[in-house]
């Protein structure tokens, strides 16, 4: 008898793609790095769920062509949307939740059985999910934000709702950091929205919501000399091993979280909506 039939060890708990299983997408360019896939897919085997979600390197100039062809595949149910695509997905959408109208950008389409596109911004909802899991004080707290994109205003609208006394926000491109600081101040008028750079020694909370730290040989994505440990840091990037400014950060003594631990704490929602799950008000665009 051969080896194989006499074989009686348990199965290994691999799932099983079939023809049937159910399809999502992680858009990106460079897209090697994202967690998502490692951790989405623990979630839906975990749950029983024939469906598995694979990374999709889509390059930043054929983003328009392969994007709604992507969406025209039958078994596709939703895609999970990373840099630098969350502003340009939400042409997609043919209606968008609250957060990502607000926001200007979303990083998930879902299916709807009558075949429209349902979208809709997570990005901030992770951020606050990290942040109070380092103790972050948020009532009242002062924030440094680095980046304006569509993460950067996620992130600013949900620490705003959280209560937090004061925003500065900088990024290179000055129209929209002055965008982001008007709707704060419309939306929110209890947090002070301001841009520009905070002095750090003051700061209860930086956050670098840019790519700068992604690809080697990337430096810091601000001056951090006035830094000390009172101040927690969270850097969005995905990386393997620390970005420059966690590394610093680290080597003065600040609580600090990367891009991962942020990935785990918005998957869970974002696959409650990839599923179906209702988001608060939707506007038909």
């Amino acid at each position: 008898m051969s080896s194989v039939a006499n074989d009686n060890r348990a199965p290994t708990a691999v799932p099983l793609i079939t023809g049937a299983t159910r399809l999502y997408g992680i858009v990106g360019d460079p897209i090697a790095q994202a967690k998502s896939p490692e951790i989405y897919n623990r979630i839906l085997h975990a749950e029983g769920r024939d469906a598995v979600l694979v990374p999709v390197h889509v390059r930043g100039p054929s983003f328009e062509q392969v994007f709604p062809a992507l969406m025209e595949l039958g078994n596709l149910d939703g895609l999970v949307v990373t840099l630098p695509f969350k502003e340009r997905a939400m042409a997609y959408a043919t209606t968008l939740g609250t957060t990502g109208r607000l926001v200007g950008a979303i990083n998930a389409l879902r299916r709807e059985p009558d075949g429209s596109w349902t979208g809709d911004m997570f990005d901030g909802m992770g951020l606050v999910g990290v942040a109070r899991h380092i103790g972050t004080p948020f009532a009242g707290a002062s924030v440094q934000l680095v980046g304006a994109g569509g993460a950067g205003q996620a992130i600013a609208f949900s620490l705003a709702q959280q209560g937090i006394g004061r925003l500065t926000v900088t990024d290179l491109d000055a129209a929209k950091v002055d965008s982001v600081v008007q709707r704060l101040g419309n939306e929110y008028p209890a947090c002070e929205a301001h841009a520009g750079f905070a002095d750090l020694a003051g700061v209860d909370l930086l956050v670098n919501a840019t790519p700068v730290g992604m690809k080697p040989g990337d430096g810091l994505p601000l001056a951090i000399d006035s830094l000390t440990a009172r101040t927690r840091v969270i850097d969005i990037v995905p990386r393997q091993d620390a970005t420059p400014l966690l590394a610093a950060a680290a080597a003065k003594g600040c609580i600090h979280a990367g891009g991962a631990p942020m990935v785990a704490a918005q998957a869970r929602a974002v696959l409650a909506f990839l599923q179906g799950a209702d988001t608060p008000e939707t506007n038909s665009k």
